[in-house]
């Protein structure tokens, strides 16, 4: 990517910021401005708090582009070659906890900002400390925003790159502040690879993306550690996958961050940023104009709807309203625990299902493993006596290995298949209640949106690797000091047999072993589903009852007081209809 210096390039931005206007600025800025003044009257902070986010952001000419897809993408180590500095943290496990905005800034630089506190200037080497699960596991720090700051050309015209959370990750918060940030999303750089090349949970997040926004840039990344024929299946795997699910054509780019960072351009890099650059040049205000009309949308549809759950609160009896929450939720964990049992039959199963095909994974691969194994021993330096029964022990270790590793690859599609017909079921059920809450009746669980989707491969990430058994391996007491004393043939003879052994122990041990991760993992998917479904339950519940308190108070203060609030509420709702004629209040 091209460099220049921190001077020249603070002098590019300060000219393209001279020509740039923000679209309908003054009509925008206020109804943001009155709409904000509405949320404050009604206290809901979050959406006065959002607003303003928005003013701002237009008023700066920040468009935002979202590095989107499955943890473990290597979007960080993306992002950081498209900046031409590896500023971003990364790491060969789950990393990036919470959402970084880079931005262009006249030299390196980074802030935080913590719930209740204004920006903080950090050191931008200290963004670990901050941004990553391993320092800031669930975001215990309680950080609300990151901006890093670079003197990037390819953001100099006020386009912004958002490093985002992986989804799917075992960190659950990940994949909701992910999943958050869609409504702000003004293009997308979606990230993809090829183990696996597209998982369920991450097509519903490009699908949700893509009604967000057309301007999506598909990459497939870490394009030099695969062979050209895995490059090749995966691109074409998820070429036709989204075309068909967006009904429109999709292309990726092939690139890898590791190779520019160390100063190669190979593949479709110049592709990437030339599309990049295009995106930045000629659709920066027209990201921003659509940025502002989806944002005073969702603010005044979201302001309604909050004044319409205080106008509920009010109007309906106090009794009933808890009685039928009450009711709603009871109903929906006696369906949790209704479909339970069946899930765990179906688990049930998927052991049956595991070990017989174990089984006939060990019956199948032992008798030419050990004819391998023969043949081994009796060629070459496998004939010596000195250190022959170590040598058939490697050769033993080696097969098995082999063995397991390519049934491994492939039953997991297999056993994947097998769990996504077993909780089918169990989704099936779960959308059903929870589309009952949305049709109750009662305004806080009618914005309960969206649908448990099914997964394409095991969310859990795969725990199995190969033992080795050396205590197995390991000879008897005296026992090099027999093989040194029989004559060489007993001696090859006697180590032939215990590689056999060895070799068969081996092979029953790790497939066992391989069965079990895949029950593992199955049953966490399952905990995990079960855990998404009661958190949502109870968020709703604690939503209602704040609403209920609320109403509450006002009936305490007397009929007349509830007589002016609702007035003073209806002359809100006005005046964002007014604002914003025709809005619709989102689910």
């Amino acid at each position: 990517m091209r460099r220049s210096s921190s001077r020249a390039t603070s002098s590019a931005a300060e000219n393209r910021h001279e020509l740039f206007q923000p679209p309908a600025d003054a009509e925008f800025t206020e109804v943001l401005r009155q709409l904000v003044e509405v949320a404050a009257d009604v206290g809901a902070d979050e959406l006065a708090a959002e607003g303003q986010s928005l003013a701002e952001r237009l008023a700066e000419g920040r468009s935002f582009v979202a590095c989107a897809g499955q943890f473990k993408r290597g979007k960080s180590t993306l992002l950081n070659a498209l900046i031409g500095d590896p500023l971003l943290p990364t790491g060969v496990v789950p990393v990036t906890a919470v959402l970084t905005v880079v931005r262009h800034g006249p030299r390196r630089a980074a802030r935080v900002r913590r719930a209740g506190s204004a920006w903080e200037e950090i050191d931008p080497a200290a963004l670990a400390a901050y941004v990553t699960e391993g320092q800031n596991p669930e975001n215990r720090k309680r950080v609300e925003g990151v901006e890093v700051f670079v003197p990037s050309p390819l953001l100099a015209s006020g386009m912004c790159f958002v490093d985002t959370p992986g989804i799917g990750s075992v960190f659950s918060a990940s994949t909701k502040i992910a999943r958050d940030f869609v409504p702000h999303v003004d293009a997308a750089l979606v990230v993809l690879g090829a183990d696996p090349p597209l998982s369920g949970e991450e097509l519903a997040l490009v699908e949700e993306v893509a009604r967000q926004t057309e301007r999506l840039i598909f990459v497939l990344s870490k394009a030099d550690r695969l062979s050209d024929a895995d490059r090749q299946e995966a691109r074409q795997f998820a070429e036709a996958l989204l075309t068909r699910r967006l009904s429109r054509p999709v292309e990726f780019l092939e690139v890898s961050a590791a190779e520019r960072l160390s100063g190669q351009i190979t593949r479709d890099w110049k592709a990437l940023e030339a599309e990049l650059e295009a995106l930045a040049r000629d659709s920066g205000v027209e990201l921003l104009r659509a940025a502002a009309t989806r944002g005073v949308s969702r603010v005044a549809g979201r302001l309604l709807r909050a004044i319409d759950e205080h106008r509920e609160a009010l109007l309906r009896p106090l009794d009933d309203r808890i009685a039928e929450l009450r009711r709603s939720i009871a109903d929906a964990e006696r369906t949790l625990a209704d479909i339970r049992p069946l899930l765990a039959a179906a688990q049930a199963d998927l052991v049956s299902a595991f070990d017989a095909e174990r089984g006939a994974c060990v019956a199948r691969a032992l008798p030419a493993a050990l004819g391998e194994l023969d043949r081994a021993l009796m060629g070459g330096d496998a004939r010596a006596k000195r250190g022959v029964r170590d040598r058939a022990m490697e050769l033993a270790r080696g097969i098995a290995r082999r063995v397991i590793e390519e049934w491994l690859r492939d039953v997991e599609p297999r056993a994947e298949e097998l769990y996504r017909r077993a909780t089918g079921r169990f989704i099936e059920g779960a959308n059903a209640f929870l589309a009952r809450l949305r049709t109750s009746g009662d305004p806080t669980l009618a914005r309960l949106s969206g649908e448990l989707v099914g997964e394409t491969t095991f969310r859990a990430k795969r725990r199995f690797y190969f033992h080795d058994l050396l205590t197995v391996a390991s000879p008897r007491p005296g026992g090099r000091l027999a093989t040194l004393l029989r004559p060489r043939r007993r001696a090859i003879v006697a180590a032939r047999e215990d590689a056999r052994r060895y070799l068969e122990r081996l092979l029953v041990t790790n497939s066992a072993r391989v069965s079990n991760d895949l029950v593992d993992r199955a049953a966490e998917d399952r905990r995990r589903l079960e855990s998404e479904i009661v958190s949502l339950l109870r968020g709703l519940s604690t939503s209602a009852e704040r609403a209920l308190r609320r109403a509450r108070d006002r009936h305490v203060a007397g009929a007349e007081a509830v007589r002016a609030e609702l007035s003073r509420l209806e002359s809100l709702r006005e005046r964002v209809l007014a604002l914003h004629p025709g809005v619709e209040r989102p689910a």
